[in-house]
């Protein structure tokens, strides 16, 4: 079990619509017990080879860009990369990917789990996002499980934070579908005349890179390319990086949108000019070569509105807050005037 949670991120769906799990002989629910999850705990990120994998459950449908398949990459707009994971995932939220003790964990669950992290983790890539959230939630069964034999949840000071996570939860999303309605296609507009119509893109920067988690591995592969080794097909040997494939080619990518760590060793680095040493970022150790640079022209409307969207969500959002908060009754009391009755 424990190779097969690591597995995940190995072998997880190659291509747009494979299943999650390959299928097998036998089809049924994976179960995790208490000790095999406590086992996994301990040795999450053991360097296991690889295993054979549970069968087939559920089938996962993704996004064509932020595809099952994809591992650490670089990424241009990593919030948009996570959401793009998310709803993809969302698309059959109701399948089931893995049973504790009969408790199901959905592709929905994992959904949730990816919009709760920072979206710096979106580089780790589809399979290792959804491996450690897979992981997570599965520790988090296996402990709920142990609490209510307890009797925890029947705790009055555990159901009061139960509930006040409910109710944070449906306060999310009637913000969102408030603010939503709030922001009419012109505001966007208008923002996008103010801020970006008639001004020059953002400077982009083409780059190769090579990715791979250990220090020692990569410090090795950066003496070979001093050497002479071919950086491209160093890439496609050794690096863990989607950009594999393409010789560890990027592309032009906007210089703003690249991870702080790998941003400031490409900044200094002329058109021809590698990295001296692997550059450490939550996904592993990347090698860098900077290919071209160039000055971009104005983004047109379409490609600058995802980011101005939010923008504006963002700023409408107090507003909205304000008026509700205008449209209720609310009455202060001071400490112990009022008690609530017994259990609630």
């Amino acid at each position: 079990m424990i190779n097969w949670l690591k597995d995940v991120s190995r072998h997880g769906m190659m291509g747009g619509r494979a299943s999650f799990f390959r299928a097998g002989q036998v089809m049924g629910a994976v179960v995790l017990t208490g000790a095999s999850l406590a086992a996994a705990n301990m040795a999450a990120w053991a360097a296991d080879p690889p295993a054979p994998r549970p069968p087939a459950q559920a089938e996962m449908h993704a996004a064509p860009v932020y595809a099952p398949g994809t591992g650490p990459m670089v990424l241009t707009n990593p919030a948009e990369a996570m959401a793009g994971m998310a709803e993809s995932l969302d698309k059959k939220a109701d399948a089931v990917v893995l049973e504790v003790e009969g408790r199901p964990i959905t592709q929905g669950d994992i959904a949730d789990m990816l919009r709760a992290m920072p979206v710096s983790m979106a580089t780790l890539g589809f399979d290792g996002l959804v491996r450690r959230s897979l992981e997570q939630l599965a520790r988090q069964k296996a402990m709920v499980i142990a609490a209510e034999k307890l009797n925890i949840d029947k705790d009055p000071a555990v159901r009061r934070r139960l509930r006040a996570a409910s109710e944070r939860a449906l306060a999310e999303e009637w913000i969102a579908q408030a603010v939503t309605a709030a922001v009419p296609e012109a505001a966007v507009r208008a923002r996008y005349d103010r801020d970006v119509a008639g001004k020059p893109g953002p400077e982009e920067v083409r780059a190769r890179v090579i990715l791979v988690g250990a220090e020692d591995e990569a410090r090795s592969l950066a003496g070979q390319l001093q050497a002479g080794a071919d950086f491209a097909e160093t890439a496609k040997r050794y690096s863990r990086d989607a950009s594999k494939s393409a010789g560890g080619d990027l592309g032009y990518v906007p210089f703003d949108a690249l991870g702080l760590e790998v941003r400031t060793a490409m900044y200094s680095l002329g058109v021809g000019q590698m990295t001296a040493y692997p550059v450490r970022t939550a996904a592993g150790y990347f090698i860098v070569k900077i290919e071209g640079r160039r000055q971009r022209g104005t983004p047109t409307y379409e490609e600058a509105r995802g980011e101005l969207l939010r923008a504006v969500k963002q700023d409408a959002a107090g507003g909205v807050i304000r008026a509700q908060m205008a449209a209720v009754k609310t009455k202060e009391f001071s400490a112990g005037e009022k008690t609530l009755p017994p259990g609630k």
